[in-house]
């Protein structure tokens, strides 16, 4: 078995573009800021000017770029609005890390599989965020990216909330049951519902793609097979309202 390794700072930093965006995020002082990237082709207009006064005020080093570095930082050239900010994230991390040093025996995950709407991911975080799940677990293959369209539709809750990367569904499968996880799928098809899932323990909730579900490489990976009892012949749910529910399962 391999060892988890340590993961360097930079994997406790994220980046995150656009001029409201970024306003939004240096408002809020409880927000940890790296430093703030500018193109030198902005023009001094009032967010500009606003981004570069809150700045100051923090005492947050700002770095200026040709546009075509800037697309590089931001990794989207054509909606950064010239504009990038490098967000510490204490709670961001590896799936590795957690593994290495977790000791607690009673925590709750999502481990997704092709959410590629950013949307429902945000949405996702936001009831993780409120719930006392402990996180969702994030491949860097197959699913949406952390972006402005994530931050916004988690209503800020991205920097609040503990989120493990890995890098696909079934590396994080293998992983958890070394950890000695209980994995659960979410399938329309199965027998049991989400009432028939052990309370308490190491559990992971296998969350997938918005039209097919799970693979069936992931749903055979898993301990137990789960669904949501529907009524009106409802055939599924928005993965997000389906994360949702989970998320508040035996809560009053």
């Amino acid at each position: 078995m391999n060892h988890p390794t340590k993961p360097s700072p930079n994997e406790r930093r994220f980046t995150l573009y656009g001029r409201n965006t970024v306003i939004e995020i240096l408002s809020d002082d409880q927000l940890q800021v790296h430093r703030v990237h500018l193109a030198h082709s902005n023009r001094p207009g009032d967010s500009i000017l606003q981004i570069q006064a809150l700045c100051k005020s923090r005492d947050i080093p700002v770095f200026q770029h040709t546009k075509q570095a800037l697309s590089r930082i931001s990794k989207n050239g054509r909606q950064d609005q010239g504009v990038a900010i490098d967000i510490l994230a204490p709670q961001h991390t590896t799936l590795d890390e957690h593994l290495l040093d977790q000791h607690c025996d009673n925590e709750a995950f999502f481990l997704l599989e092709g959410i590629t709407n950013p949307q429902n991911l945000g949405m996702i975080i936001r009831s993780v965020a409120a719930s006392t799940m402990k996180g969702i677990i994030l491949p860097s293959k197959g699913c949406a990216k952390l972006d402005p369209l994530v931050y916004k539709a988690s209503a800020g809750c991205l920097l609040k909330t503990k989120v493990l990367t890995c890098k696909t569904t079934a590396s994080a499968q293998t992983a958890l049951k070394q950890a000695n996880f209980h994995l659960v799928g979410l399938d329309g098809s199965a027998t049991q519902t989400v009432g028939d899932v052990p309370e308490g323990g190491k559990t992971v909730f296998l969350l997938g793609n918005e039209s097919t579900g799970l693979s069936e490489g992931a749903l055979k990976a898993c301990d137990q097979q789960i669904h949501i009892p529907m009524r009106n012949n409802v055939e599924s749910l928005n993965v997000a309202v389906t994360a949702g529910i989970i998320a508040f399962r035996g809560t009053h």
